[in-house]
């Protein structure tokens, strides 16, 4: 990041970061105000506990105010939170985000919704840990992410920064995986289907085997 840009966005922003609280709900305030490649964070509030950080940050390869929200190790933008101009920013920034992900809500759509993914009885069924691997986003809270695509599933492990994620995506009306590996994301194809028997059953054969090989280091 340009150095001049650097300050320009630290003076523009310092006053009204100043003014945050300094906690919400089971988050802390941190006023980072540090550049890292071309982005400039402002404030980033961290609920270490629940694995869940929210980054206010100013892009300068793409010259926008934005949000940043990082759910375990899944990251996401906010798109409803872009702006051109820090007044804009201001007026967008919505406390309430915070605490909607406090109270675990990811939100979701009515395509996702349709599934009636509560009722789904394996996803009510799944073990919470496995293969040193723990159940930390479960199919009765589906977490809207990005591109039209819901994260159904989610195991972690924490310790070691890997996980098994399982996407709907609304476009192509279909349930695929990704799995993370030493900070490299790796797409599966065990885990596509069309519906969700057709999911279970991928599931029930191919879940345990999996993560088994992801914590070896191995590719699915």
């Amino acid at each position: 990041m340009k150095e001049e840009t650097m300050h320009r966005i630290r003076d523009e922003t310092r006053e009204w970061s100043s003014q945050l609280p300094e906690s919400i709900g089971s988050f802390k305030l941190s006023r980072s105000e540090v550049a890292v490649e071309n982005t400039f964070e402002i404030f980033r509030y961290e609920s270490p506990a629940r694995h869940r950080t929210v980054i206010g940050c100013y892009d300068e390869a793409t010259k926008e105010y934005k949000i940043r929200v990082r759910i375990g190790l899944n990251e996401r933008c906010l798109t409803n939170f872009f702006a051109e101009s820090f007044e804009q920013f201001t007026r967008h920034f919505d406390i309430d985000c915070i605490n909607r992900l406090d109270d675990n809500e990811g939100g979701t759509n009515i395509f996702v919704d349709e599934l009636n993914l509560p009722q789904w009885n394996y996803g009510r069924e799944l073990p919470t840990s496995l293969n040193q691997f723990e159940l930390f986003i479960n199919p009765s809270q589906p977490i809207e992410f990005s591109n039209g695509s819901s994260i159904i599933i989610n195991y972690v492990d924490f310790e070691r920064a890997r996980d098994l994620v399982i996407y709907y995506n609304i476009f192509s009306d279909e349930f695929n995986g990704e799995a993370r590996i030493d900070g490299h994301t790796h797409v599966l194809y065990d885990f596509d289907a069309k519906t969700l028997p057709e999911l279970e059953q991928r599931l029930s054969d191919k879940l345990a085997d999996c993560l088994e090989r992801i914590k070896n280091r191995a590719l699915c």
